[in-house]
């Protein structure tokens, strides 16, 4: 079974979309090897945004459910699934709901691979989505999180030369929230609350350590030298102290404990 990730799909997105689709793809296809044995997984993906694998795994010969509760991106997945085979579509089921509740819709040991890629930012407290994912994976299945990095919140400003902003920024960075109201989190953070849940980190990585100093510019062409050396460059420094722990994303994958 492949555990590829590589390929792109075909939503029109901002450069820091499309590079945190790209890095977390790459970054998650490291961990994959670790189920190969088990054959085509069983995926949940809540959220389903465009920065999410869902159809990229289909793609490869995983067995994928989305959740949302936005029913736009559920319609653009299905969109862009039109273009895909049969077999692919049948691969990738979309589903309306709350990831939330996922413990109260599919038994413990559902899933091989659970994604909640950027959802927890909408979250006031991220602990009940958290524990669904985990309680509905299987012994040794993988859960794998992206999330605004706190941490992050001085960079874009800062690198713009908006010094009362980036001031603004630099005294808040204990607070769990960016400019946006919208919630952040931290390494220490998101690797606490998974190990009390049973799924402790194996690996944390930066996303978008450049492109998120410049989210809304137009993004290179994919087959051109430009958007190769910008996946060279976000890639390593996603994994490099000290650059990762300043990327605008953060993102963690823990592995299911056998309790």
């Amino acid at each position: 079974m492949s555990t590829a990730l590589h390929e792109a799909t075909t939503w029109p997105m901002d450069l820091h979309t499309q590079v945190q689709r790209e890095i977390a793809s790459r970054q998650l296809a490291e961990h994959l090897v670790r189920l190969r044995e088990r054959g085509p997984l069983k995926v949940l993906d809540v959220g389903c945004g465009p920065a999410t694998p869902s159809l990229l795994l289909a793609r490869a010969g995983h067995l994928v459910t989305a959740v949302s509760t936005d029913t736009l991106q559920l319609t653009a997945l299905h969109d862009e699934m039109a273009a895909d085979s049969d077999d692919v579509r049948a691969r990738l089921r979309l589903v309306e709901g709350d990831g939330s509740e996922a413990g109260r819709h599919f038994p413990p040991g559902s899933f091989d691979l659970a994604l909640c890629h950027g959802v927890l930012d909408g979250l006031a407290e991220p602990d009940g989505m958290l524990a669904a994912l985990a309680r509905i994976l299987n012994p040794g299945g993988l859960l794998s999180v992206t999330a605004s990095n706190g941490a992050a919140a001085p960079m874009r400003p800062g690198s713009a030369g908006e010094w009362t902003a980036t001031r603004k920024a630099l005294a808040a960075r204990t607070v769990a929230a960016n400019a946006e109201g919208n919630r952040t989190d931290s390494v220490e953070g998101l690797s606490t609350m998974l190990a009390d849940l049973g799924a402790p980190v194996l690996a944390w990585y930066g996303v978008g350590v450049f492109s998120a100093l410049r989210p809304d510019d137009p993004a290179p062409p994919r087959k051109g030298k430009a958007w190769q050396n910008l996946i060279a460059v976000e890639e390593e420094a996603g994994r490099t102290d000290p650059y990762r722990a300043i990327a605008g994303v953060l993102h963690v994958v823990g592995e299911k404990t056998v309790r």
